[in-house]
């Protein structure tokens, strides 16, 4: 599923800035909704842009962030991504309003990147508390920047692949993706929502 799907999502937003975009808005549509209703949400995103209801919070800010600095982030992503270099791609991301962490290492983990997504599904799985991805605002950069290391070290034990396919495995047929009832399915809707 892996190889395939986030292959075909990395090839598209690393097309072009847009193709950014489109994985970006994508991860802010995944904060606390069911991945089954992304293309719902993108679909009236696409027709309603900043004043859609989908854009709650600060995922308004974050989508807007991420069209304004499009053309800049996209060209710093591809060449972090020429270096490998998971870290500095993570810490980027992070800079998009509303996409902590775990959403900035989701994105980076589509970009190509040998990271993960631990959300509130994976963390339940390892046994750790939301702790253990939290980034609070008031610390100092050479801290968050060794917080990020330890958690790109952690999600590379297994790498990915693993990430990947296990929780497309583990989140198939939930209460909010009863319709994707395989992982195959999970891991598709993920290109699909992405290139719509």
């Amino acid at each position: 599923m892996y190889s395939r799907d986030c292959r075909e999502i990395a090839d598209h937003a690393l097309a072009s800035p847009d193709g950014l975009v489109d994985v970006i808005e994508f991860t802010l549509c995944s904060i606390q909704a069911g991945l089954s209703t992304i293309k719902l949400q993108r679909k009236d995103i696409a027709k309603e842009a900043a004043l859609s209801r989908f854009l709650w919070g600060n995922k308004r800010a974050g989508w807007k962030y991420a069209k304004k600095n499009k053309a800049r982030l996209w060209g710093q992503l591809v060449l972090l991504r020429e270096k490998n270099e998971v870290v500095e791609a993570i810490l980027l991301l992070a800079t998009v309003p509303n996409l902590g962490l775990v959403k900035a290492a989701f994105v980076a983990q589509m970009l190509g990147f040998n990271v993960a997504c631990i959300d509130s599904h994976n963390l339940k799985r390892i046994g750790k508390t939301p702790a253990f991805v939290s980034l609070p605002k008031g610390l100092k950069p050479e801290t968050k920047r060794k917080k990020v290391q330890a958690y790109v070290e952690y999600c590379q034990r297994k790498g990915s692949e693993y990430w990947w396919n296990s929780w497309c495995d583990y989140v198939a047929g939930n209460k909010a993706n009863r319709d994707l009832d395989t992982g195959d399915l999970v891991s598709r809707y993920h290109v699909q929502a992405v290139k719509m």
